[in-house]
């Protein structure tokens, strides 16, 4: 298959933003480094101020240094590198660019990360807090880049940027994913979701983190329009929202090493004698219904000797009640929440925080 881009040379992912990247054709885990070129061409002289995000490690030095001094005439116009978080294979050639290539850029990152990030050998006086800064770092151009906390995706003081301006948003390791070998394309297909979950549930340690993250990039203003990760593909259009609403309610880290097989197994016989009750009152449709729902597949393997819970027992069968509940009558949605949560209590398992609706009351003149 012919790729889109040229892989081996920068990449212009949106305007004065190019991917520096190394696509390595034996690797499943490609590494993405970003440079953000903003320029002041209003007043003269005309001023520029050039980001590097997520230089990457010394394994990629070499391309991504050859990628960004293509763009910039030099290394030396380097003005700020920010790193996202801590890992080596994000920001471990940062000290090179430093004492060689670029004399005047400075390191932007959180103090949580700076605390880790210092041991590669960077000079304080070459730092600069994100904590100076109330969400919003003014650029000498006029720009500005909003700065975007995520929390524990993975690491306590991961910072994303979002450039308003270019509606791009540089999130780290937030979205990244593992892909087949050879496979060097940039922009998602739809096809990236098994590889962005593995990469999740592997790293990332609570869905929790994960939902607080979305819940953030979603208030972002003006909307995001691009979603540019560390590892693996750029997200955008129709893709991103698809990945963005799958990630709020993904099952990772210790939400999957807290549940037993036991309790998985305990799990499916309660949604298999919820969807009996369900189809006896429903149809027998229903089960297709559920397949279709995005969280629903990360956490229900749809067999056609019947469906298994693997992940998040209780909150799945939350999901299949709300799901087969909605729009129907009082009456009917309270016979499916009784049954899943009898269900769970015979089997010992927390009760399914489900409310049973009362019904309308009765008209007097209905009793008389």
């Amino acid at each position: 298959m012919q790729l889109q881009y040229d892989v081996s040379a920068p990449v212009e992912i949106a305007p004065g933003t190019f991917w520096v990247g190394k696509r390595d054709p034996r690797s499943i885990f490609h590494s993405n480094s970003y440079l953000r070129v903003f320029e002041n061409t209003e007043y003269s002289p005309r001023t520029q101020f050039n980001v590097l995000i997520d230089p990457g490690s010394h394994v990629d030095f070499s391309v991504v240094a050859a990628k960004t001094a293509k763009v910039l005439g030099g290394l030396d116009r380097l003005s700020l590198i920010h790193i996202n978080h801590q890992d080596p294979d994000v920001g471990s050639s940062a000290p090179m660019l430093l004492s060689r290539y670029a004399p005047r850029a400075h390191v932007f990152a959180s103090e949580d990360t700076w605390r880790l990030i210092c041991h590669f050998g960077l000079p304080r006086d070459r730092f600069v807090s994100a904590e100076r800064y109330r969400g919003v770092l003014p650029l000498p151009t006029g720009h500005e880049l909003h700065l975007v906390p995520t929390p524990f995706c993975h690491f306590r003081g991961a910072l994303a940027l979002y450039d308003p301006q270019t509606r791009v948003l540089f999130s780290g390791d937030l979205f990244g994913g593992l892909t087949a070998e050879c496979e060097l394309e940039l922009d998602a297909r739809g096809e990236e979701w098994p590889g962005i979950r593995a990469f999740h549930q592997l790293y990332m340690p609570t869905r929790q983190a994960l939902k607080r993250a979305v819940d953030t990039i979603r208030a972002l203003t003006p909307a995001v329009e691009c979603i540019a990760p560390q590892h693996g593909r750029i997200l955008r259009g129709d893709v991103m929202h698809e990945y963005l609403e799958r990630m709020a309610n993904l099952p990772v880290g210790m939400d999957l090493i807290d549940e037993s097989t036991d309790s998985l197994q305990a799990w499916t016989h309660v949604l298999r004698r919820l969807l009996h009750t369900a189809s006896d009152l429903l149809g027998p449709t229903i089960e297709a219904r559920l397949a279709s729902d995005l969280q629903l597949q990360d956490t229900i393997d749809f067999r056609e000797d019947g469906p298994i819970v693997c992940a998040s027992g209780r909150s799945t069968i939350e999901r299949v009640l709300e799901l087969l509940t909605v729009n129907e009558d009082t009456s009917i949605a309270n016979i499916m929440k009784m049954e899943a949560i009898a269900a769970a209590e015979q089997l010992q398992l927390a009760v399914p925080r489900v409310r049973i609706e009362e019904g309308e009351a009765s008209d007097i003149a209905t009793l008389m």
